[in-house]
């Protein structure tokens, strides 16, 4: 499956995207910073890209056919070239990670921009624009994100594309000896509706 908007693809993953991934974990790793970064430090060390490549190969013979709801997209440019993913999950009404059989009900989504170069040129804000679309294309209409307060890049997209904070736990985190909040944003559909008709 693919979705063109605007100067973006989202698209389902290729064996072409297992080189890029692995390098994602070894060369270029600056994203992961603002990625959940009090787990990058483990992951990164203990990144095996022979498991990895062997992972994403299994994952690759699961074929969905167009169908099949999306938990997960890859985002190239228009001309494409791989830069990211967008990805969903779900949490239960408190706000904690449950699969639907524990509980799980509300959709809430993911952004990574894993290609530096193509930081802060509007592809993210596009890609995750398209992820929404087809959310609601699938009449799922309670969406979600979540972050930490020290992620100002994607609290101003949020914010932007008409997410409301309706969750913060005070002190979840601890950064760089840093102490952040853990913020969750639901999307309000008339806003979302209303920055389209001016993007």
């Amino acid at each position: 499956m693919n979705i063109v908007y605007k100067d973006i693809i989202i698209r389902d993953y290729k064996e072409e995207d297992i080189i890029d991934g692995i390098r994602w974990m070894n060369e270029e790793i600056a994203w992961h910073e603002w990625d959940a970064p009090w787990e990058s430090e483990e992951d990164l060390n203990n990144f095996d890209a022979e498991k990895y490549y062997q992972k994403a190969m299994e994952k690759l013979k699961d074929k969905k056919d167009d169908s099949e709801f999306r938990r997960r997209f890859e985002i190239d440019t228009k001309y494409g070239i791989h830069i990211g993913r967008v990805n969903s999950y779900l949490n239960d009404e408190e706000y904690n990670w449950k699969s639907a059989s524990q509980g799980g009900c509300l959709h809430t989504l993911g952004i990574d921009i894993c290609e530096s170069a193509y930081w802060h040129k509007g592809y993210g804000t596009q890609a995750f624009i398209a992820f929404i679309q087809y959310h609601l294309s699938r009449e799922i209409v309670d969406i979600y994100t979540e972050t930490w307060s020290g992620n100002y890049p994607m609290i101003a997209m949020a914010r932007k594309i008409g997410f409301e904070e309706c969750n913060r736990e005070r002190n979840l985190r601890v950064i760089r000896g840093n102490s952040y909040d853990g913020l969750t944003f639901k999307l309000n559909i008339k806003k979302f509706e209303e920055f389209l008709c001016n993007y």
